[in-house]
């Protein structure tokens, strides 16, 4: 059915596709959008540069290359742009935008120079600068004189900068139109338009309006019904019905929440070398979208991310989300195959710090890290002391690769109590078992045995030898693997019982299911040992069961083919005869009796433990999380960010800058806790302005500080300042709440207005001063779950784990469609198609302000995906469904995609792409499609 619509689609879409140029004029690409797509995209190249090859440069490069080197090597600069491009006595190091040329790649690969000398750099940090270059080599950095010095920075001076400054209440502004304002944030706006002489343009249209605020609070379309009922509601409250009501749904927190895993550099998997599945990221990202949902007040969202597993809770189902909320630090990109552990501990410590700064404070702490800050008033010492916080925080654990840490959710006080009293039980039974299963030894070691070691064994299969593991007996074991593998024992005994035990070592790889089969006289039977768990008898043998002996006993071991099966001794232990006399030495009647009484006493225990274990509650499920570590400690300047070069000790603490106490953090905790505290209060002069700032760009496409994520020198100063504290005291004295801060911006005239390219006047080409509404395209997500919705394919319901069960890697994952996009898993080395050609953010960074590009690709998609043109023929499908004529079936589809009404000219054209055949599907689909694609569907007006 596609393949012929796609044919279809090629003959009659000529006339169609004419709708697509006129649903939206070609102005939409104004000079404005276009200049807040390339900041968005340089901000995002500068953040590529600060974390990923500035970091190294000075690592590696500066000791040589930069203007501080006791001897300038090749006449090569590296500590800044001009250097590297400029080159050296070899020419330019680099050429923006092409890798192949200058001879930075080169040597980085050891193909000319080898640099830098000591040891070549991993594969992946080659790449990064490949890709670096290939992305333009965006480089902040000057030759001229940093803003601070090395005498220090002087705080006091930083302290005068607007963003440091305390958030003060503001009075609204009187202005001149007196009736147009509708609350205090119309004031503000209307009084900048008149200090310029500029009028605020007229209202959006109420179908515009309706489609904004649908697809601003809640990432969806309004259905056809929805807009039929607005259309039908007379009442002077209905834009309000209509916000409270998007505020409440579940569809709420889905979007909003996807703004904020945006932040938190959300992913399924590690990154790094060897990308691992996370297997459980997906209950933090839950949690985010329930924040939203519940209004968590925003100063107790930033606690529990950031300190949740040490704060206090009121029951298990609060401990749960705290629990939770921490994955907000383990979440970052990392590669746990590094084998510098120090080195892997501080590159998490330095994620967390910078991600910290960049979230809550808009702040880029992270550039600090090998020298003073180059233009914020943040020395190295400050970022040392946040440094001290979280290396006292234990975020991974060691091994060959590491991990990261993981916690057993708690439950309910029933099922806790259940489990403490079982474990206590358990205890003392093993307590009883440990003491008994002594006692036995000491008896069966006065009884006559035999041992036979694996050299004396039959064997056939692959087996190998081996010493690695230790509590062996003799000389060694074998292992093996082989299926085919069997190790057959040939005992000569006395005529008598004996218990069996066979000895192995064990460990996580060995086999859950090792075969023993035990026969004498005719007779046998087969025993599985599971050989991952350590021998219960003197911490080497297992005892498997008895056998009568006729004077010889047969023993094999068989290899179950999964993991490793292993062959050591064979230990025959001879049963005491209870009917012997006294005088028979340790066959005697007392011993047997003995030997008897506590062999069952033994086994009536061990049958309890089991039947324990049984009952014994589940653990809660394993989150993604932090606590803090054994040993809580300051740290030290790391010289020039080298971990094996420290310096100065730093005590821990804050930013000094906003922060003039002289403080004292607990030498029993981490500080992650006093940090969440002085982060979330009202008396930070950044938190509440930020995320204020935040909502606002995501309601107008740019925030009343265009650089959302840097308030500090190099970002960009307020458009209207008093708005902004105004706003961010409303926030704090109400309670922290999103949606209550949401409601007031979206209720505003000012947010109400209709968009445009500039003003009549052509003053404030940028829009910065806010007479109109920016047009907007729609992110990738809402793209994706649109086009769902108008196919009826789009499930509403909620998702747990949305990685397909059995996923071992990331590479070549075939994505499944239905629910929503904030479901599909996200992974750092693949996304889905749509994904990446609508400018999904990069899951490796914590970004702010997404790229919001207008490329050639982003047609293509459109108009050759499977994708699309399955959605188009699924939503022709429901068109057929209306009862009606052609003309109603088009408005039903336009209503339905763009959310109006055909024009005449519009409906005509689509009319005739429907021809003489109202029933056909594969015209229909066609018509579908032609809607997806255009503007007007793309972008908010």
């Amino acid at each position: 059915m596609i393949s012929k619509c796609r044919e279809r689609a090629s003959r009659i879409c000529v006339a169609a596709i004419v709708g697509t140029l006129f649903i939206l004029p070609a102005e939409l690409f104004s000079q404005q959008n276009a200049g807040e797509e390339e900041f968005a995209g340089s901000a995002q190249e500068v953040e590529f540069f600060e974390k990923k090859i500035r970091p190294i440069l000075v690592k590696h490069c500066y000791e040589c290359h930069s203007a501080d080197s006791k001897s300038l090597r090749g006449g090569l600069l590296v500590d800044n742009a001009h250097g590297l491009t400029e080159g050296g006595d070899s020419g330019p190091a680099i050429v923006a935008g092409n890798p192949a040329e200058g001879t930075l790649m080169e040597a980085l690969r050891y193909e000319t120079f080898e640099m830098p000398p000591r040891q070549q750099l991993p594969e992946d940090v080659i790449e990064d600068f490949e890709e670096w270059i290939r992305r333009g080599a965006v480089d902040p950095r000057t030759a001229a004189t940093p803003r601070h010095d090395r005498a220090g920075i002087d705080l006091e001076k930083g302290r005068e900068f607007w963003s440091f400054q305390p958030v003060e209440r503001q009075t609204p502004p009187s202005v001149q139109k007196g009736n147009w304002p509708s609350c205090d944030i119309d004031r503000f706006i209307l009084a900048r338009l008149e200090e310029e002489n500029l009028e605020p343009f007229p209202p959006a249209s109420e179908l515009i309006l309706l489609r904004r605020l649908f697809f601003d609070l809640t990432g969806l379309p309004p259905s056809v019904a929805e807009i039929r009922r607005f259309q039908e509601d007379t009442s002077e409250s209905r834009l309000e019905n209509v916000v409270d009501r998007l505020l409440l749904s579940p569809e709420f927190g889905r979007h909003w929440g996807r703004h904020w895993l945006d932040l938190a550099r959300y992913s399924d998997s590690t990154g790094g070398g060897r990308s691992m599945l996370y297997g459980s990221a997906w209950r933090y990202r839950n949690y985010v979208i329930d924040a939203f949902n519940r209004d968590t007040p925003y100063d107790e969202f930033v606690r529990q991310q950031i300190a949740g597993d040490l704060m206090e809770a009121d029951d298990y189902q609060e401990r749960q989300r705290q629990l939770v909320a921490t994955g907000f630090l383990v979440l970052g990109p990392h590669n746990y195959e590094n084998q510098d552990k120090e080195q892997l501990r501080m590159d998490i410590v330095d994620e967390q710090v910078d991600t910290i700064g960049r979230v809550f404070l808009g702040m880029t702490i992270g550039c600090a890290r090998c020298h003073d800050h180059k233009f914020d008033p943040i020395p190295t010492a400050d970022y040392y002391a946040l440094a001290g916080i979280f290396r006292s925080t234990h975020s991974a654990v060691d091994g060959n690769v590491s991990k990261w840490v993981t916690t057993a959710l708690p439950q309910s006080p029933d099922i806790e109590n259940a489990r403490q009293r079982i474990e206590k039980d358990i205890a003392q039974v093993q307590k009883r078992i440990q003491k008994l299963s002594t006692t036995l030894e000491h008896l069966k070691a006065e009884l006559p045995s035999i041992v036979v070691d694996d050299p004396q064994a039959m064997l056939s299969g692959i087996w190998k030898t081996s010493e690695s593991v230790g509590g062996y007996v003799g000389e060694g074991y074998r292992f093996s693997d082989d299926p085919n593998a069997r190790a057959r024992f040939v005992i000569p005994t006395d005529e008598a019982r004996y218990e069996v035990q066979i000895s192995y070592t064990s460990h996580a790889n060995r086999t859950p299911r090792g075969t023993i089969l035990v026969d004498s006289a005719g007779e046998s039977e087969t025993f599985e040992v599971d050989q991952r768990q350590p021998p219960e008898l003197a911490g080497s043998y297992q005892s498997v069961g008895e056998v009568q002996s006729t004077g010889e006993v047969h023993l094999t071991i068989q290899s179950s083919g999964k993991g490793m099966t292993i062959v050591d001794s064979v230990r025959l232990i001879k049963k005491p005869d209870p009917q012997s006399d006294a005088s028979d030495g340790p066959d005697s009647s007392e011993s047997a009796l003995q030997f008897e009484r506590i062999s069952r006493e033994l086994t009536e225990f061990r049958a309890e433990l089991e039947e324990l274990k049984k009952q014994l509650p589940e653990t809660g499920p394993l989150v993604m999380s932090v606590s803090d570590e054994g040993e809580i400690s300051d740290y030290a300047v790391c010289i020039r960010g080298n971990v094996h070069q420290l310096g100065e000790p730093v005590e821990r603490g804050f930013l000094s800058v906003i922060d003039e106490e002289e403080r004292k953090l607990p030498g029993d905790q981490s500080g992650r806790l006093e940090l969440a505290d002085w982060i979330a209060s009202p008396e930070n002069p950044l938190t509440a302005r930020v995320y204020v700032n935040r909502i606002w760009h995501h309601l107008f496409g740019t925030g009343l500080v265009r650089t959302v994520d840097n308030f500090g020198l190099p970002g960009e100063v307020p458009s209207h300042p008093e708005l902004l504290d105004h706003l961010a005291i409303q926030f704090i004295e109400g309670g922290w709440s999103t949606k209550e801060l949401i409601r007031k911006i979206v209720l505003s005239r000012t947010y109400q207005l209709a968009s445009g390219t500039s003003h009549p006047n052509h003053s404030d080409p940028d829009n910065r001063l806010l007479s109109r509404q920016n047009r907007r395209r729609l992110n990738a997500e809402s793209i994706h779950d649109a086009l769902l919705m108008f196919s009826g394919e789009l499930s509403f319901s909620s998702v747990e784990d949305s990685v397909r069960p059995g996923t071992k890697s990331e590479y070549g994952y075939q994505f499944d469609f239905g629910s929503r996009a904030v479901f599909l898993p996200v992974f750092r080395n693949r996304l889905p198609d749509l994904m990446s050609v609508f400018d999904f953010p990069d899951p490796n960074l914590s970004i702010g302000n997404r790229v919001s590009s207008t490329v050639s690709p982003q047609s293509l998609f459109l108009m050759n995906s499977e994708f699309i043109l399955q959605r188009a023929n699924a939503t022709a499908q429901r068109v057929l469904e209306i009862e009606g004529s052609i003309s109603e079936r088009l408005q039903w589809a336009a209503l339905l995609i763009l959310n109006r009404e055909l024009t005449d000219e519009e409906e005509h054209l689509l009319a005739e792409a429907v021809g003489s055949d109202p029933d056909s599907i594969d015209r229909w689909s066609a018509v579908c499609a032609t809607l997806m694609r255009s503007i007007d569907f793309r972008y908010l007006r």
